[in-house]
């Protein structure tokens, strides 16, 4: 029987499902990555969180901006929650829906594993991120390693305007 890693820290934050939800949770996101030393996750654990966070607040809370009190009498909570492991990071969104999220290939390729599992109130939508791997250049300077299994479709690079170009450097000159 394998070992189950043990968590190197766990930090959660309950929001109001509001519109407000999203810009809270990657503040907070940010500032427990910050903490944690594993800032290079910030911008795949934003995207990954707004999103999850965006489909809790619109299938059980008030999305809307400026929503009326009436709509705010029956408010739910959802949990936000980042489990520090040696390997990565797990971001967790827990809310009152009963049915599993869908997942959006933006999310799905800054993942290295996704998943929800069902709750007595709702469910657990989970995604794991992972630092970046590094290999060190002959100067000892951290090179990136692309994934063998990446199977990201780019795509293409727009064309380039070279009359634009053009423009901009004859307006360079000319300062």
């Amino acid at each position: 029987m394998t070992e189950r890693p043990h968590p190197k820290a766990v930090a959660d934050l309950t929001l109001a499902t509001t519109a407000t939800a999203a810009n809270i949770g990657t503040m907070f996101l940010r500032y427990t990555l910050a903490e944690w030393e594993h800032g290079q996750l910030n911008d795949n654990g934003e995207a990954v969180l707004t999103e999850l966070i965006g489909q809790a607040v619109n299938l059980t809370g008030v999305p809307d901006p400026s929503p009326h009190w009436v709509e705010l009498a029956e408010l739910a909570l959802i949990r936000v929650r980042l489990v520090l492991f040696e390997h990565g990071v797990i971001v967790e969104v827990a809310d009152r829906h009963n049915q599993p999220p869908t997942w959006p290939d933006a999310v799905t390729a800054l993942c290295s594993r996704w998943n929800c599992y069902p709750t007595n109130v709702g469910r657990v939508v989970w995604c794991e991120l992972e630092p970046p791997a590094y290999e060190l250049t002959e100067h000892g300077l951290p090179k990136r390693i692309r994934p063998e299994t990446a199977d990201i479709k780019r795509p293409p690079a727009p064309p380039v305007d070279l009359e634009l170009l053009r423009r901009v450097v004859e307006g360079l000159e000319r300062l």
